[in-house]
């Protein structure tokens, strides 16, 4: 279960001090999420043909990006410079290390173990915060005879973690001829919906809310 300490220090200690100035303006603090990611994953095969991890590029929303970049602008001159955005990843790698990496995955398919990050980049695009990072799996296993099935969320929902809409936002690398991964979006109820709409940033819905706006991707190989 992630305590509310985890979540709000999910990514940096500024999270929740961005969720309370952004309710001066009203818009994404009055209902849950209150934070957006737009995600890429590329699954790594090894050269046995096994999953050995992943690779993540998250894409954070504007509000997010500056108030955090802010946070961490050491010589104050108002640019974010190549420092500062690794010392942003270091920290929210850091962060983030205890809960997996917001990753979960399907007890009736394969359970892999996941190890610490290793950073790849952090980049600025279009002002928003490009984070990108490999998870290599403690083990890495097949996906011949039950899929793999992963999924990345908030179970708080504090954040909504989603992947890229546009082509590419999974791939599989090195993969044998065979594997295919697919995605399902979720479809939750009205009611799940309209509860966390109704939570404000003061307000948690509880720690299996996230699952319920989670998307779920079976990597599977015949």
């Amino acid at each position: 279960m992630i305590t509310k300490w985890t979540r709000a220090q999910a990514f940096i200690s500024v999270f929740a001090a961005a969720i309370a100035v952004s309710s001066i303006f009203g818009g994404q603090a009055l209902a849950h999420p209150h934070e957006f990611v737009e995600m890429k994953v590329e699954v790594k095969f090894d050269a046995q043909g096994k999953v050995s991890g992943f690779r993540y590029s998250w894409l954070f929303d504007e509000f997010f990006s500056a108030y955090a970049l802010e946070g961490q602008d050491a010589n104050k001159n108002g640019e974010s410079e190549q420092s500062e955005l690794d010392s942003l990843m270091t920290e929210i790698l850091g962060n983030i290390h205890r809960i997996d990496y917001f990753t979960k995955f399907d007890e009736n398919g394969v359970v892999p173990e996941v190890d610490k990050a290793v950073p790849v980049a952090a980049t600025l695009k279009k002002r928003k915060f490009l984070l990108t990072f490999d998870v290599p799996l403690k083990e890495a296993v097949e996906v011949n005879e039950k899929p793999l099935r992963y999924a990345i969320y908030d179970d708080e929902f504090y954040i909504a973690m989603n992947h890229d809409n546009a082509d590419g936002s999974i791939s599989l690398s090195n993969a044998p001829a065979g594997c295919k991964w697919d995605l399902r979006t979720p479809d939750p109820d009205e009611d799940v919906a309209a509860f966390a709409s109704s939570l404000d940033k003061t307000e948690s819905g509880g720690s299996d809310l996230g699952i319920n706006f989670a998307e779920w991707v079976a990597i599977t190989c015949k």
